[in-house]
């Protein structure tokens, strides 16, 4: 997902601080330290609208998943997945990605719940052949 070897990879996490259901992103996001990653944490859907980057990754909590998973955008448009809790990003993504706005958006779902530890774990092995 980066081009040059020093870009900064932008990962969008989502998820509500306040719901225990919707929060596991958000802790996991704050404890990882990964080289040229940036986490930006957002709390509406349509922050990512603002976002200057045609090459990102979307990190947020995916109802009944049992483990860490890495969709593509074509994903979310061919299989219609809105078990993503709270995920009325795909409209957004959809709409910037028919504009050109942008170009390599990846999606890595985690579960609602679970060993936050084991969590972190494999979300880094996800994410470390994203980060070139």
């Amino acid at each position: 997902i980066l081009s040059p070897p020093h870009k900064i990879m932008k990962i969008l996490v989502f998820g509500n601080k306040y719901l225990k259901e919707d929060n596991l992103a958000i802790k996991v996001a704050k404890e990882i330290k990964l080289k040229n990653t940036n986490f930006i944490f957002c709390e509406f859907p349509e922050q990512v609208l603002n976002l200057n980057e045609k090459d990102f990754v979307i990190l947020d909590v995916v109802k009944d998943l049992k483990e860490v998973k890495l969709f593509n955008l074509e994903d979310l448009q061919e299989f219609n997945i809105t078990s993503l809790h709270d995920f009325d990003i795909g409209f957004f993504l959809k709409l910037m990605q028919n504009s050109g706005k942008i170009k390599n958006v990846k999606i890595i779902g985690i579960p609602m719940k679970g060993n936050k530890e084991l969590i972190k774990r494999d979300l880094i092995k996800v994410l470390k052949p994203l980060n070139l």
